[in-house]
């Protein structure tokens, strides 16, 4: 959304018997360690200025959506958003700045997030999960699937001199950050075909080649159960207490 420009922070000197002041400026600060703190120092009097003008602004760090009734009033959000940044020397991204329908969906946080336009052929009665037509969904961006695939392939090469158990026990952490951050979007068919791409990139590493017998030899159930290979599927809170 927004990059540092040049910021102040004035912090007292208890050495000195003067009251004056240590003057420190961070320029360009943009994804240091240190980045989302000053984000938060910095854009609070933001959230507050935002919020008082009856904006709904939701902000992690300095990446911020503002959810709006009307293309008028999203306009005059942009530009209630930008006066204020200018009071406390930042700017707004111009490429990342953008107003968009809801129907057409915004990346947040490695989220892409839209209104439903498939259409339910069951009565909401009988939909046991929280779908509903015309509802809002968040899934994961198609960059963040294709960044997880390519850390998984970079584990499972058939090259890589580990054992299965091993190789799974290398893996896990990836699988687990991954799946218990975006196990509460809308991800179960895509959790269901990852877990099998899974499964099949470990019997190709284990038998050095992609058709193999490794579905008779190493089944799934053994790799879940005996090896402790995560299961994106069960990290699923609505599926958690399924037995495999």
């Amino acid at each position: 959304m927004s990059r540092l420009v040049g910021v102040s922070f004035a912090i007292p000197d208890p050495s000195r018997k003067l009251d004056l002041p240590l003057k420190f400026e961070f320029i360009f600060c943009v994804r240091g360690v240190i980045s989302p703190t000053l984000s938060n120092i910095l854009l609070t009097p933001f959230d507050r200025e935002m919020r008082l003008r009856g904006y709904q602004l939701t902000r992690f760090a300095d990446d911020w959506v503002v959810t709006c009734n009307s293309a008028a009033e999203a306009r005059a959000a942009v530009e209630a958003a930008g006066r204020i940044l200018k009071q406390l020397g930042v700017e707004l991204h111009p490429q990342k700045t953008r107003i968009v329908h809801v129907q057409n969906g915004f990346e947040f946080l490695g989220y892409k997030i839209k209104r439903g336009k498939r259409k339910l052929y069951l009565p909401e009665s009988k939909i046991r999960s929280q779908a509903r037509q015309g509802a809002l969904y968040a899934y994961p961006k198609e960059k963040s699937i294709r960044r997880f695939m390519d850390q998984v392939r970079q584990r499972t090469k058939r090259k890589i001199p580990l054992k299965t158990k091993e190789l799974i026990a290398e893996l896990n952490p990836l699988l687990r950050g991954w799946g218990e951050y975006y196990k509460r979007a809308h991800v179960r068919l895509l959790f269901h075909r990852l877990d099998g791409w899974i499964v099949r990139r470990i019997w190709s590493h284990r038998y050095k080649r992609w058709r193999n017998v490794g579905w008779k030899r190493l089944p799934a159930k053994t790799l879940y159960r005996e090896h402790g290979l995560v299961n994106l599927l069960r990290l699923i809170p609505s599926l958690a207490f399924r037995n495999d």
